[in-house]
């Protein structure tokens, strides 16, 4: 085969571009610290690292929420143990309200303390985390959940939705509760009812005593109409209100029972058209409270004396209302505390696999970058040795 200058070039040249191209393959690996820097290098491992590293990326957004879901359980436990310690104050308050040798200045310094614990207890249950959300409004979480004031009544205005995290592949957490099941189910003690004047009543009766010996658990409604005249409605069996009961009154000063069902309302005060009562075995917090604060600005023993007793029974409900709210939120807690573990782990796994597939081992890549080094070094000597050869340096 005839061999000409520019072959002798022309190889001379490759043999040291493919060289260096390997030198600059050794000398990448030794600066990243990465044995595979293309699917080229190693197409299996190529493979096996980009799935694990999907699989790692899946479990990083898990850990995020259950940094998330952890952070937004402790809020909802913060704020739950300043309402059950609100609730305390107000049962200490209520059974304080019972002695019977305050005169009336210390009544009403009971109801103005009890009217701000109102405005606390609403300023709690209007709690909001640190992007503006409520907490207990439910899926309604740009919307104040309990609106209204102590002398027109709250109303809830959120929903029943538990809003909710993924925590892992296979569980979705909630991380929120519903106000409503809060503050707006307490259920008063067996045997018992919460008899409650309407917030927005304009006149002075409110309930004195009831007397519950053939009650059926059912809610009752009573409307006070001009007479003034009582109307009942079985709200369980008539929710529509469509059948009226009329009720035996039995009036005397300023005292009238209202009988109906087997069941008797006491009430002390002049009532006024419009105004509404209600009887039942669940009540809200708010309204219980609320009537606390009437009972004890009625300026009557007996209305006083009724209201502390369903303000301290309705606070024990409330407790343990949100008791089992706590005790469910600390499950929660315990269950993402367990779940980042197992995240953690999982964490440390795909590194390590990650780091077998695709990190340089040191020792084996600088021995390389040396050896490529070396071969550069030759292939560059021996063309110039090669590039010298000529006939003509042997004629004189």
């Amino acid at each position: 085969m005839r061999i000409s200058t520019g072959m002798i070039y022309d190889a001379g040249v490759a043999s040291i571009q493919q060289q260096n191209s390997k030198l600059l393959d050794a000398q990448k690996q030794v600066a990243t610290g990465r044995r595979v820097l293309s699917p080229a290098d190693d197409p299996v491992a190529s493979a096996r690292a980009l799935e694990v590293s999907q699989s790692k990326s899946v479990n990083d957004l898990y850990a995020s929420n259950q940094a998330y879901a952890n952070d937004a359980l402790k809020l909802v436990d913060s704020k739950l143990g300043s309402v059950t310690d609100l609730l305390t104050y107000v049962r200490t308050r209520a059974v304080e309200s019972g002695n019977g040798t305050y005169s009336s200045s210390e009544f009403a310094a009971i109801a103005s303390d009890m009217t701000q614990q109102f405005s606390a207890l609403q300023s709690l249950a209007n709690s909001q985390d640190s992007t503006g959300e409520y907490v207990f409004a439910g899926y309604r979480s740009n919307a104040q959940p309990f609106a209204g004031s102590l002398a027109g009544g709250i109303t809830y205005q959120g929903d029943q939705g538990q809003r909710s995290l993924q925590i892992s592949a296979s569980r979705i957490l909630p991380v929120t509760s519903s106000g409503d099941q809060i503050f707006n189910q307490i259920r008063a003690p067996a045997g018992s009812a919460y008899a409650l004047a309407g917030a927005a009543n304009t006149g002075t009766a409110l309930v004195s005593a009831t007397s519950l010996s053939g009650y059926n658990g059912h809610t009752y409604a009573i409307s006070v109409g001009a007479g003034p005249a009582y109307q009942v409605f079985d709200s369980t069996a008539d929710p529509t209100h469509a059948s009226p009961i009329t009720p035996t009154v039995t009036s005397s000063g300023s005292t009238t029972t209202l009988a109906f069902g087997g069941i008797s309302m006491t009430l002390t005060g002049t009532p006024a058209a419009g105004d509404s009562y209600s009887l039942g075995t669940v009540a809200g917090a708010f309204d219980v409270l609320g009537n606390f604060v009437r009972s004890l600005q009625s300026g009557n023993a007996a209305v006083t004396a009724f209201g502390a007793n369903q303000a301290i029974a309705g606070m024990d409900a409330a407790q343990d209302s949100v008791s089992q709210v706590r005790s469910a939120v600390g499950s929660r807690m315990v269950e993402v505390e367990s779940q980042q573990n197992v995240t953690s782990a999982m964490t440390l796994q795909y590194s390590e696999t990650l780091s077998n597939l695709q990190d340089a081992d040191y020792a084996s890549a600088v021995s390389n970058l040396t050896q490529r080094s070396t071969y550069l070094q030759a292939a560059q000597q021996s063309f110039m040795k090669v590039s010298n050869l000529s006939l003509f340096n042997y004629l004189s």
